[in-house]
């Protein structure tokens, strides 16, 4: 250190020769890697020629006919008839005055940019051209570190320049309009022309022009609709800048300099079932793809390639979700707007309304005016005709006040229903809410408390332990020092006698399911869990068993498959195939199972007693369908009736469904109301039936070794009594004689299934 100080001092000019060329060759090697794709994939010819006319990818059902499709961006294109002169003129004079001069590359705007940024420290422009803006705009920057920008810059330095090589002019001026982002989730000229002065592109005047241009230096700064003082003041910079390369003229620029008139048009919002399951495509896809890159190591674009994806989607089980959805979303609604409750707002229903109303924009509004108390409740109880969201039709008017509306928008109920292959993980209907078109998120994917689901994965933890289905145990309202005076209670608010460990599952008792829960202990619980498909964090409290986890339906419905379809874990997937426009295959799915999660034996005891579920317990409700195959599963209800599940298995298949308020200080009243037997069961109930009616049905029946278990599923003895007593009493060991007769004439033949396998 001290020798190169020392050569510094005498040699300071060739000590600056050095570092300059160490500078140089630094900056030349980092574009050698940059163009090389050391940092990622520069398109190449053929992928950058695509961008004039982007190919539609398209999704196919499991029918081989399309479902949807893949557009690029949320933008619509215009051709070069439809730009007008003064977009051009604008956007020239502002963002790149040499645009018709260099090829890509503005060296004096680069020069520019050194010596007042770097040199004299006046963080001056950013000397991109318009070329370089649309390889941004298109291809995005990605993070590499502290080197994030100059390696950004270099790429789109090549792809600039690969851009002028194959596009006119005023071909990549149409291009840059057509792709660049105005804010407001609009890409291009023309959507933006028609949100904010409802015209297309050609009929806008200079100062709208100007306006719209302005707004691509900061779209959100600059929004004339959020933001009309800077927007006025950004497009009169425009303005002048088109007067000083003599774009206009000054007298065109001062009689553009009015304020800025807006017709706003609001997006619309169409009503969309099946925006669900293309974001979970787009979501598969992007992750092979990031895994499969390019012959040319590129990154395959599901907007711009032209593939096909071919999915496991069956559209008439995807037909059957949806039409369940609407047809009980709708009664549960009405349901739900006259018994909702607000028990998690200290006063309760009143108090809530109240306090929602004050944090209304508009009542503030009203109050800074000096509106009176009687004045603005008089604004909120004003019924007029308001927009109002109808399932699967979209906004349309309704009597409503300010009031109701703003109250109907908390109350409104949402829901999730996933149908899966147990045996292979084919995802085969997925609707992830009530309308894409009014909510995007997704209820599939969105952790929940999960209620009483959760208690299988409990209970089949307890029967690999070496606990018998017919262990009795104390119905007992316990308390538990442990952790706070913890004190579970059931549902029904009953207790006393036993229940065997089938009864308890069955009839979803809180006390036993705990008891059993501590007796297994939680890691055990969690272990399980894990080896079923739950990757969700579940807390380290044995009220877990009462399902307090927030986990996704997704997780849920995978951890049941293992349930139904003998014990082995599967990977739900929706993409069976990509291919290229030529019809070459990309990928084929290959699903395998991922292992073991629990032994047959428990397995099987853990099958029939949730078929005890539907038959005798807290699903009986399911047996109104009148459905010929007996379908396991289990109901779930999260305090105060926030969280309403029900999932539903036969051998092949799961259908699992979810129903809630996104706000949870909503509910309903009570448990009947509120219940995942009243609100999620039908809907998957519905699934079921419409399964059953086909002439080749893919569902089969469950088969036991037994048809019943030796021993009921309550007692009003103790446990220490009641297990002893049924294994010897001869009275009822003659009932079950008899009630095996009976079984024995009722039943109905096996039905097989060639609809579903594991490929």
């Amino acid at each position: 250190m001290k020798l190169s100080f020392q050569f510094a001092r005498k040699k300071p000019f060739k000590t600056v020769g050095y570092l300059v060329l160490t500078g140089i060759s630094f900056v030349l090697l980092l574009f050698f890697f940059t163009y090389v794709g050391l940092f990622g994939h520069v398109p190449n010819k053929k992928e950058l020629a695509s961008l004039k006319n982007p190919v539609t990818s398209t999704i196919f059902g499991s029918d081989k006919k399309p479902i949807a499709y893949f557009y690029m961006q949320n933008r619509s294109n215009i051709d070069s008839l439809q730009l007008n002169p003064y977009l051009k003129k604008a956007l020239v004079a502002t963002e790149d005055v040499r645009f018709y001069e260099h090829a890509g590359i503005d060296y004096k705007s680069y020069a520019r940019v050194l010596l007042k940024s770097v040199v004299l420290q006046q963080g001056k422009g950013g000397g991109s051209t318009i070329t370089q803006q649309i390889a941004k705009n298109i291809f995005g920057r990605k993070d590499f570190w502290f080197l994030s920008t100059p390696i950004s810059k270099m790429r789109e330095v090549i792809i600039a320049k690969r851009l002028e090589n194959l596009y006119t002019k005023e071909e990549l001026l149409l291009l840059y309009f057509n792709t660049v982002s105005f804010g407001e989730n609009l890409y291009g000229i023309e959507k933006a022309a028609q949100r904010f002065f409802n015209k297309t592109p050609e009929k806008l005047n200079l100062a709208e022009c100007a306006t719209l241009v302005g707004v691509l230096k900061a779209p959100t700064y600059y929004n004339p609709r959020r933001n009309p003082i800077n927007a006025t003041n950004r497009r009169n910079t425009v303005l002048d800048q088109m007067v000083k390369y003599a774009a206009i003229t000054a007298e065109e620029a001062t009689a553009a300099k009015t304020p800025i008139v807006l017709n706003y048009t609001p997006p619309e919002k169409n009503s969309s079932l099946s925006g669900y399951y293309k974001e979970f495509v787009k979501k598969e896809f992007e992750i092979w793809a990031n895994e499969n890159p390019t012959a040319e190591g590129g990154i395959y674009d599901l907007e711009k390639d032209g593939l096909n994806i071919y999915t496991t989607l069956q559209p008439n089980i995807q037909k059957y979700a949806e039409n369940a959805m609407v047809r009980n979303i709708e009664r549960l609604q009405k349901s739900m707007a006259e018994f909702w409750e607000s028990n998690t707002t200290q006063g309760g229903k009143e108090a809530f309304i109240n306090k929602l109303m004050k944090q209304q924009p508009k009542v503030k509004q009203l109050q800074n005016q000096g509106k009176t108390p009687e004045e603005i409740e008089q604004y909120l109880q004003k019924v007029t005709a308001r927009k109002y969201w109808e399932v699967n039709k979209g906004f349309e008017p309704r009597q409503q006040s300010y009031q109701d509306s703003v109250i109907s928008a908390i109350v409104r109920l949402h829901t999730g229903i996933l149908a899966m292959n147990s045996r292979s993980g084919a995802i085969l209907g997925y609707l992830g809410g009530i309308d894409y078109g009014f909510s995007q998120i997704d209820n599939i994917k969105s952790p929940k408390q999960v209620g009483s689901t959760f208690k299988p994965i409990t209970y089949l933890t307890a029967l690999q332990h070496g606990i018998d289905p017919c262990d009795f145990y104390d119905n007992t309202l316990r308390t538990y020092s442990q952790y706070e005076n913890w004190q579970p209670r059931n549902s029904s608010g009953s207790y006393g006698g036993s229940y065997s460990v089938h009864g308890a599952l069955a009839n979803s008792v809180n006390t036993i399911s705990v008891a059993l829960q501590m007796q297994v202990g939680v890691p055990k619980v969690k272990k399980q869990a894990e080896k079923m498909g739950i990757t969700a964090t579940i807390p380290d409290v044995p009220s877990i068993v009462l399902g307090t986890a927030d986990v996704n339906l997704l997780e849920m419905v995978t951890a049941y498959a293992s349930i139904s379809n003998g014990g082995q874990l599967v990977q739900p997937y929706m993409i069976q195939k990509i291919t290229n426009e030529e019809g070459k295959v990309l990928f084929e799915a290959k699903p395998k199972y991922k292992g073991r999660v629990a032994s047959e034996k428990s397995i099987k005891q853990l099958q029939q007693i949730m078929g005890e579920v539907i038959t005798e317990g807290t699903g009986t409700s399911f047996n109104s369908y009148n459905i010929p195959f007996n379908i396991i599963g289990k109901t779930g209800t999260t305090q105060n009736n926030g969280d309403g599940w029900f999932i539903g298995a036969s051998p092949e298949i799961v259908v699992g469904a979810w129903v809630g308020t996104q706000d949870k200080r909503v509910h309903f009243k009570s448990t009947s109301l509120g219940s995942g037997a009243r609100t999620a069961m039908p809907m998957v109930a519905s699934v079921f039936k419409s399964l059953s009616s086909w002439t080749r049905p893919m569902l089969t029946n469950f088969e036991y070794e037994t048809p019943y278990f030796k021993c009921p599923a309550y007692s009003e003895l103790s446990a220490n009594e009641a297990k002893s007593f049924y294994a010897s009493d001869s009275t009822y060991l003659k009932e079950l004689q008899l009630k095996s007769m009976v079984i024995s004439l009722d039943s109905l033949p096996s039905k097989t299934s060639d609809s579903l396998v594991v490929q």
